[in-house]
């Protein structure tokens, strides 16, 4: 014997549906739009690091015309590794925004760079950088990424590739440099 569904069940089925796929819509829109890098570089010590440096290094500047944006290098492509950073750095960063030290003159660049670095995965890298022995690569280049290739899960990208990815931006920071308040051009 089949159970038919009363309205009052269809109605709450329905409703039930439609609350689901708003929570669902809200949550990827919101987990998209607080990815771009529009969206990070609100703060003012992140709008420091892109103008002073990313928009001057090489992942913004390159002869390919690619530009990478913070979540390809910051947010891992996978789904459980992308919200547990999200939830990570995004509270961690609040938290610092509001109190902790965001004067740009005054905040631990080298530190923060450090640990910046050890969070970018090498899935991140390989988003961009998925042919590693292009054509015209030096001998160096092709021995080395096939030894990482061969060696992986022991050694990261960020191991050998040690130049500052938002280039030397700290060492252009000064009072000088610095619009409105160190550094934001609102």
């Amino acid at each position: 014997m089949i159970h038919r569904l009363s309205r009052k069940e269809i109605f709450y089925l329905l409703t039930g549906a439609v609350i689901i796929i708003i929570i669902y819509s809200s949550a990827t829109l919101l987990t998209s739009e607080s990815s771009r890098t529009r969206f990070c570089i609100l703060c003012h010590e992140m709008r420091i690091v892109a103008e002073q440096g990313w928009m001057k290094s090489q992942h913004f500047n390159n002869d390919e015309g690619v530009v990478a944006q913070c979540e390809d290098c910051h947010i891992p492509p996978e789904l459980i590794q992308k919200m547990w950073t999200k939830t990570r750095d995004g509270l961690k960063d609040i938290a610092v925004h509001f109190f902790g030290e965001s004067d740009p003159l005054e905040m631990p660049w080298d530190d923060l760079s450090q640990i910046a670095r050890s969070k970018i995965s090498d899935s991140s890298c390989m988003r961009c950088h998925k042919n590693l022995t292009p054509h015209g690569s030096s001998i160096k280049t092709i021995i080395a990424h096939r030894a990482y290739l061969r060696m992986k899960d022991k050694k990261r990208c960020v191991d050998c590739h040690r130049t500052p990815f938002h280039g030397k931006f700290k060492d252009q920071l000064s009072v000088n440099t610095l619009t409105n308040d160190h550094g934001v051009s609102q």
